[in-house]
């Protein structure tokens, strides 16, 4: 069966692909999608002001300052989310290389300085994009997130069987998917396993 043959993965991760599972964990944890959407909305409504301020009264000193926040909103939740890149991939550079391997009974992640092993009931969620896959805590904040990138996969029909053993075994294992049905969230598919706050 799909769900108890193991894949295999083998990278070192980039910051490329951290970023993009941190984006992932803003994008599909529900704080995260709430501070996504206020975070635009504020935006939104700067921009707004400063459509009616320049119509209204053309460029004044007002209005270079709405600008000036604007930019000032839209360069800080790029920065924090950069930074915060930078930082988790010195620490995934310090372990060196992820050899990860996923089957039934969760992800086992080893590396050159840390052996880790994660069942599957510590995720509740997961999402999928171009390159990686990522798998997120049930928690409101989405805390402890895994990012597996697609890139180190050996086979690229093992990118269809790592979705097979994460939507089966995620949607088998989460208690609150359990007792709502098929209401529960959704799974997109991610790949890298090393960000987990805490694992590699």
């Amino acid at each position: 069966m799909t769900a108890d043959t193991s894949v295999k993965l083998t990278y070192v991760v980039t910051w490329r692909e951290i970023s993009e599972g941190l984006k992932m964990q803003m994008r599909h944890s529900p704080v995260g999608r709430w501070c996504y959407r206020v975070l635009w909305g504020l935006c939104a409504l700067l921009a707004l002001l400063s459509v009616a301020n320049l119509l209204t009264r053309g460029v004044d000193t007002a209005g270079l300052e709405v600008w000036r926040l604007l930019l000032t909103v839209c360069l800080i939740v790029i920065a924090i989310r950069w930074l915060t890149a930078l930082a988790l991939l010195a620490y995934a550079r310090h372990l060196g290389e992820h050899r990860v391997t996923v089957d039934a009974d969760g992800i086992s992640t080893v590396s050159e300085r840390h052996t880790h092993h994660t069942n599957w009931g510590f995720y509740g969620r997961s999402a999928e994009s171009r390159r990686v896959f990522v798998l997120l805590t049930p928690d409101v904040w989405g805390t402890g997130v895994m990012v597996l990138p697609k890139r180190g996969l050996s086979d690229p029909q093992d990118s269809e069987r790592l979705r097979s053993l994460i939507t089966e075994h995620l949607a088998a294992g989460s208690p609150r998917r359990s007792a709502r049905g098929s209401r529960g969230e959704s799974h997109d598919p991610a790949s890298n396993p090393y960000t987990e706050r805490q694992e590699s």
